[in-house]
């Protein structure tokens, strides 16, 4: 069995990414966390860190669509990384957001704005566990209503906008996923050179 305090961050990390991104399954006999991406690295290197602190997991694509499946499994397990997922939502913190934004987020740039940091999600508790979130980390947001389709108008936007903002949050958050920190070191970079010529 893992030793909780120890590994606390990537247990954290994987439960608020279920959440978002994934499911609990709790039925006897088949006791497994899924979390769903489309890229392969991003799940292989999060199953690679569970693995070494003794958690079973493997990937495995999927024949529905395109997206790859990570399957963490075993009673004990899962039972944990649920305990985690509903603590996480009644005490949001960085990880949480963190996870938020790698499964439901998009960072880019828009307009005259450097930075722009957007998450979609539905409203309800997730939604609410990452406004809390923000707050506790002192980044402003605004948030619009985001209709999927005409009459289904239940999703929100949030939009962290501006250089001070996103860097706050890209400093005090912590992201995994390899697309995510690819946008970030692309608009850093792209960043420093417009102010150093």
């Amino acid at each position: 069995m893992f030793c909780l305090s120890e590994n606390i961050e990537i247990l954290q990390y994987v439960a608020a990414l279920a959440l978002y991104d994934g499911c609990f399954s709790m039925r006897p006999r088949r006791y497994e966390v899924i979390i769903a991406d489309m890229n392969r690295e991003f799940l292989e290197k999060i199953c690679h860190d569970l693995k070494n602190i003794g958690i079973s997991c493997g990937v495995y694509s999927s024949k529905r669509d395109k997206a790859y499946r990570l399957r963490i499994y075993g009673k004990d397990t899962v039972q944990q990384l649920s305990k985690l997922a509903i603590n996480l939502l009644r005490n949001p913190n960085d990880v949480l957001l963190a996870a938020a934004i790698d499964a439901e987020g998009n960072i880019g740039m828009y307009r005259n704005q450097p930075f722009r940091t957007r998450i979609v999600m539905k409203e309800g508790e997730k939604l609410n566990a990452v406004r809390e979130a923000l707050k506790k980390l002192g980044i402003n947001y605004k948030e619009y209503m985001h209709c999927r389709k005409r009459g289904q108008c239940s999703y929100k936007v949030i939009v962290i906008s501006g250089k001070e903002e996103n860097m706050k949050i890209h400093t005090q958050v912590r992201f995994r996923h390899p697309d995510k920190q690819k946008k970030l070191s692309l608009l850093f970079n792209s960043y420093s050179k417009s102010l150093n010529p």
